[in-house]
């Protein structure tokens, strides 16, 4: 079988939870594996959920989100969305 063409193609977007240092607060960074683009978002502790902070970001962008991918080789969460065209920024 060609996986190769009958797989839907997918942007990934790698979301990471960063802590308090001396200078900064609690952050998120959202780092866009295809562009190599990075947003840093500050962390809110009243909604705590890193991947719903990241979407809420990415939707008011006008990225739409389709999946949550999950693998144990990074830390954070990989999300992935159809969208090539949108920057993040």
């Amino acid at each position: 079988m060609d996986f190769h063409n009958q797989l839907p193609r997918y942007r990934a977007l790698h979301v990471q939870f960063y802590g308090p240092t001396n200078t900064k607060g609690a952050r998120i960074r959202i780092k866009d594996l295809r562009r190599g683009d990075t947003v840093w978002l500050s962390y809110d502790y009243a909604i705590g959920d890193i991947v719903n902070q990241a979407g809420d970001y990415l939707h008011t962008q006008g990225i739409g989100l389709c999946a949550l991918v999950l693998h144990d080789t990074q830390d954070g969460y990989t999300l992935a969305t159809p969208d090539f065209a949108t920057p993040i920024k």
